[in-house]
């Protein structure tokens, strides 16, 4: 049987290949408007011209999720499908791909006269956007390979959810402020005073904050510590970055030097990450 990972492009890897056998990766990609242009943000968007595109454009932006039938054309291609979407409270993402889910699997059992035998399709709200997910995503595919059944999958892929978190470490605030994600006083202020913020994911999925930081070094040390608060004591990080790679590489070298035995992997930001985050942000998403 087929096997399939699939995630939103909240997710922002790109090019995964996994290393379960008869193990395929998908990509729903969300959407972005600026000035009028809709970008689709999956592997073939150009980030840089996207990222230059809004800086240049003055008018509102707005992004949407995929569609009903995206999601349901990567679940009626695959036996097995574990689908991983961007926190329900950010998006419509999730509901969408609950939507696609019903409709695969009613027409699933109306063409094999009512039985479900080799069909199976599972959505995570994994409560969070970037790093998070690729955690799960990558961990995830390791246990495939010890071919579990997809009931375990699934015990498997909440597990993960439940034991991993994201932090965001941002600079700009004008595109979470304008789409409701941020208070629209806390990003102004924040803005004008130079602040770096300290967020992360609340029980429910939105974006809560930690608290303010200054200067690198102070930032990357808030930042593990918060990571030890809950729990991380060594493992798989995601740290994803908006052209921001040398802050990104020196927190990677905090990590380490506090946890010898962490395993991290930095990747830029993709379309939606890109236009949350906004400029030099990081996205960090750990498993413990």
């Amino acid at each position: 049987m087929s096997w399939c990972i699939a995630a939103d492009s909240s997710c922002n890897l790109r090019s995964f290949e996994p290393a379960a056998s008869d193990t395929s990766y998908r990509l729903a990609p969300l959407k972005i408007n600026v000035g009028g242009t809709e970008y689709v943000d999956d592997r073939q968007l150009d980030v840089d011209a996207f990222l230059d595109a809004m800086a240049d454009e003055k008018t509102a932006s707005s992004s949407s999720c995929p569609s009903v039938g995206e999601w349901a054309e990567i679940f009626c291609a695959h036996d097995n499908v574990i689908a991983i979407a961007i926190s329900e409270d950010l998006s419509g993402s999730y509901e969408a791909a609950c939507t696609a889910r019903n409709i695969v699997m009613d027409d699933y059992m109306r063409e094999h006269d009512g039985v479900i035998a080799e069909k199976n399709i599972y959505v995570l709200n994994s409560r969070a956007a970037g790093g998070k997910l690729e955690v799960i995503v990558r961990l995830l595919d390791r246990y495939l390979t010890t071919n579990p059944s997809f009931d375990e999958a699934v015990a498997m892929v909440e597990q993960l959810e439940a034991s991993s978190q994201v932090l965001y470490s941002l600079s700009r605030y004008e595109n979470l402020a304008k789409n409701g994600r941020m208070p629209r006083l806390v990003g102004a202020v924040a803005t004008k005073l130079s602040i770096r913020i300290l967020g992360t994911a609340s029980a429910k999925g939105a974006i809560k904050i930690v608290g303010p930081t200054r200067g690198e070094k102070k930032m990357y040390r808030k930042i593990m510590d918060t990571m030890e608060g809950d729990g991380y004591r060594g493992g798989l990080v995601y740290i994803d970055h908006v052209r921001n790679l040398a802050g990104a590489e020196a927190l990677k070298r905090a990590i380490i030097e506090r946890w010898p035995a962490a395993e991290v992997e930095v990747i830029a930001c993709g379309g939606l990450c890109s236009y949350y985050a906004e400029e030099s942000g990081l996205i960090i998403g750990y498993a413990w």
